[in-house]
């Protein structure tokens, strides 16, 4: 069975029934050596809102673990990727029925976009349910 991917976080509050956690993103180049020269890399701070009947026994500060498990990964990236792609895929055909002007096919492609992220921010909630974060104490090591 795969791991699950998990990532570090901290505390920052604590509610009746989930604890709001801030994950601190790097980009690929945030480990390289040269990253104070470079200008380059990004850090940016989110927020995630998690769900657990455990929350009295986590404090704000404390440093814990973040995870979700690997086939929840492969959806996220179905949803943000893949779908999209066959989305505009799916604009240019449609409008290619209608006209062969490249600039009328590019907005075709991006009016399919639209439409498809609009779709996932109105079913944003049973999308919440579907990917849902643990989490857990940091163990030392």
């Amino acid at each position: 069975m795969a791991e699950k991917i998990s990532h570090e976080g901290i505390v920052t509050q604590v509610g009746q029934g989930s604890v709001t956690v801030k994950i601190q993103s790097t980009s690929a180049c945030g480990s390289c050596h040269a990253k104070s020269l470079c200008q380059m890399s990004e850090k940016t701070d989110k927020e995630i809102r998690i769900k657990t009947a455990r929350s009295a026994d986590y404090r704000p500060g404390e440093t814990v673990n973040v995870f979700l498990s690997p086939g929840m990964g492969l959806k996220a990236v179905l949803y943000a990727y893949v779908f999209s792609l066959v989305a505009a895929a799916a604009g240019i055909f449609l409008t290619a029925l209608f006209t062969k002007s490249e600039p009328l096919l590019g907005l075709g492609a991006l009016v399919a976009l639209a439409l498809y992220f609009l779709a996932l921010k109105v079913s944003s909630r049973k999308i919440d349910r579907r990917f849902s974060f643990g989490i857990e104490k940091k163990t030392e090591a």
